[in-house]
Order: structure tokens, then sequence, then C-alpha cells
């Protein structure tokens, strides 16, 4: 038995959870990833979101996909978790976030709700510049090599 607790309870039970997706698609031999923008907090992020009552991960990452960007997607494998903390009413939220590597089936960006002020696709290395965080920075990085094994 470890020593450590706090690591084993943070990844085997994060306070909260959400999933997403990294949709992925090739133009002119070039990736090119969706991404969500929200200018009140110079936010770039790929689209994720938490579970409505009863969906397990695969379920809220296709919704809220579907929701954040306007696209119906598919699911063709997951990614990876990532997991980190911040501060809600000085109380310390351990937070899990499943991401799965997806594609495009229909829609339009012009479809996405208000979460966002701006859904485009980018090419993949401007992608990995602009997005905001680091975790998902490296979960853009994994996509694009899972994607280049289908």
């Amino acid at each position: 038995m470890s020593k450590h607790k706090e690591p084993y309870n943070f990844f085997s039970n994060p306070d909260i959870w959400s999933a997403g997706g990294v949709v992925l698609r090739t133009l002119n031999n070039s990736i090119e990833v969706l991404i969500c923008e929200r200018f009140s907090e110079n936010l770039v992020a790929l689209p994720k979101g938490k579970p409505n009552l009863g969906e397990d991960e695969k379920a809220t990452a296709l919704r809220e996909v579907m929701e954040e960007t306007g696209i119906k997607v598919e699911i063709k494998v997951k990614i990876k978790d990532i997991f980190y903390s911040f501060k809600n009413n000085n109380n310390n939220v351990n937070k899990k976030v499943t991401f799965f590597l997806m594609e495009e089936i229909s829609g339009d960006t012009s479809n996405h709700d208000e979460e966002f002020d701006k859904v485009y696709w980018e090419q993949s290395g401007p992608a990995l510049k602009k997005l905001t965080y680091q975790g998902e920075k490296d979960v853009l990085e994994e996509a694009i090599k899972l994607a280049k094994s289908f």
C-alpha cells in the first residue's frame, strides 16, 4: 500500500468528470482540427463537457461535441484521460477529462451552441499553438499520432 494516498484518490476517484473529442479531418494533405474559442476568457479549447444524468463517457463526448460545434461525429478510439485541479470557492476540485478521436459525419459549425463565440477548423500546427491548456495540447498531439494509424 502506497503512503501517497492523494494521487491514488485523484486518479481513481475524481470529484467531477467530463468528456470530449478531437475531431480531425484531412484537407489538401493537411490535418485540421475543430477548435472552440471564448473571447471573454481568451480561451481556445477542444469541445468537451459534463455528463447528463445516466450518460457514460462516450455518450457525453458525442453530445457535447455536437452541441458545442454543430458537427455530428463518430468515435474512432479513446485518446487518453487528462487530470487537473482547480479552485472553486476555495475548495480544490479534482477533474478527469476523457478525450476521444472523432471523425466528422455531418453538420455545420454555424450551428454551434452559445457556449463558445467561434468554432472553426484549424490546421493542426497552428491549433497546437492556439490551445490554451497544455493538457489539451498533449491530447491533440496524441490524436494526430493515432490518426496516422487509420
